[in-house]
């Protein structure tokens, strides 16, 4: 049986109809995708560092000045087993900086040589305070002794520690806030300097201490 040309729009309309309704019935769309603002934190004010009181003397500077002005009363020659002499280059002695050494302490390595070829170091370590020194021989100690071995000599003032091998000679003191060690690192004489050395090193420390540190703090308390 064929549909009419009247049935056939009677059931286009029922179904435009349905369609109509159906989108009348269908929810609101209420998705939102518009991203809210975030919210810009306040800028915080950065504290202004805490100036230095008026008479405030760095321990750096006072250190610094101890150790150039000791540097500059160093003998030169050296006069132990041999004669020993700082190089120059450029009409300036040489001084190393020792590493791993921080602030406020100062540290520096200074070399000396001989005509017939021997080297050493004088390793000099000032520290603000006695405890500083004491751990720096503490951890020299355990550094040198992975080399040589190390004993304490009762000729000279204690703590104290001596050691030679394959690696050098050596000679550690520590002495109120300074450390200090000599370091042979070849010689050529028939028998070692170590201990002439340190002699020196000692005599010379006790003969000028006083020169070099009075110096150095009176010129600190000026600055402050």
């Amino acid at each position: 049986m064929r549909s009419t040309p009247l049935q056939r729009s009677r059931l286009f309309l029922l179904a435009l109809t349905a369609m109509l309704i159906l989108t009348a019935c269908r929810p609101e769309d209420t998705l939102d995708i518009t991203p809210s603002p975030t919210p810009t934190p306040e800028p915080t004010a950065t504290p202004s560092p805490t100036p230095a009181p008026a008479d405030f003397v760095d321990p750096y500077e006072v250190n610094l000045d101890v150790m150039e002005r000791l540097i500059a009363l160093l003998p030169d020659p050296l006069p132990a087993v041999e004669e020993w002499k700082r190089p120059y280059e450029g009409g300036e002695a040489e001084v190393r900086n020792i590493r791993g050494i921080r602030r406020p302490a100062v540290g520096r390595a200074i070399p000396y040589g001989s005509q017939q070829g021997s080297r050493m170091l004088l390793n000099f370590v000032i520290f603000s305070d006695e405890a500083g020194a004491a751990a720096e021989f503490e951890r020299k100690h355990g550094l040198r002794s992975a080399d040589v071995n190390l004993a304490q000599d009762d000729a000279f003032p204690t703590p104290n520690a001596f050691g030679s091998g394959l690696y050098g000679s050596f000679a550690l003191f520590q002495v109120d806030n300074y450390f200090f060690e000599v370091y042979v690192e070849i010689f050529t004489t028939s028998i070692s300097p170590l201990a002439p050395l340190a002699s020196e090193t000692l005599r010379f420390f006790e003969n000028n201490r006083e020169a070099f540190e009075a110096s150095a703090m009176s010129a600190a308390e000026e600055d402050g």
